[in-house]
Formats: C-alpha cells, sequence, structure tokens
C-alpha cells in the first residue's frame, strides 16, 4: 500500500528518516549513499507535507529515470531531504560516499549510520 504525503511525513518525524520511491521497492540490504548537490534541509517545525510534494516533484525525472531514491532524515531540528542510490556492496558504498562528498551512508539492513 502506498503512504500518502501525510504519512511519509508523520515516518519522517516520528521514526527519524524514510526512504521510498513511486518506483521501485524500497531496499532491505545494501547502503544507501546520497547524491551530492540535491540536499534540502527545513526547520523541522516548517516541514509538512507541501515541502515533501515540492521536494518529489522536483526531483521526479531523476527518481524515475536513474533508479534513485527518495530519502529523509531528522537532525538536530532539522529535516533533511536527499536523492540517494542503493549500493549493495559496502566498500563500492564508501567509495561512492566518498566521490559524492557525504559524511555518511546507511546500512540498510541493520539501521545504522556509517561515518566516512
Amino acid at each position: 500500500m502506498q503512504m500518502t504525503l501525510q504519512d511519509q511525513c508523520r515516518t519522517i518525524v516520528d521514526d527519524g528518516g524514510l526512504t521510498f520511491s513511486p518506483f521501485e521497492l524500497t531496499p532491505v540490504v545494501g547502503y544507501m549513499v546520497s547524491i551530492a548537490g540535491s540536499e534540502r534541509i527545513i526547520p523541522l517545525e516548517d516541514f509538512g507535507p507541501e515541502n515533501l510534494a515540492e521536494y518529489v516533484g522536483d526531483y521526479a525525472a531523476s527518481v524515475a529515470d536513474l533508479g534513485l531514491f527518495y530519502g529523509a532524515w531528522v537532525d538536530e531540528g532539522l529535516v533533511y531531504l536527499d536523492l540517494s542510490m542503493n549500493v549493495i556492496d559496502r566498500s563500492e558504498a564508501v567509495a561512492m560516499g566518498h566521490l559524492e562528498s557525504q559524511l555518511a551512508i546507511f546500512d540498510v539492513a541493520n539501521g545504522d549510520v556509517i561515518s566516512l
């Protein structure tokens, strides 16, 4: 069942993050690596379905054409939105994270942030 924008926002806020795509199944293995230049930061108190809808609309073609995912997480009162790719091999994910100038990658299976 597809989540509504309201459900997605609630999950982001309540669970601290979410990875999703309207075109792909949510990954259950591998590592999520954010794509540099796709970040959007919104204060938590201002975050809602309209912000998420705008971001999803802005990047829909990239997600569809490149097989990317939308990522969201909450840290220190801010909601971070970005595009991410799922990389199965850890060493490849670490290398991609460095290439994309990321501070961390996310281990999907274990729910762990891996600092780079």
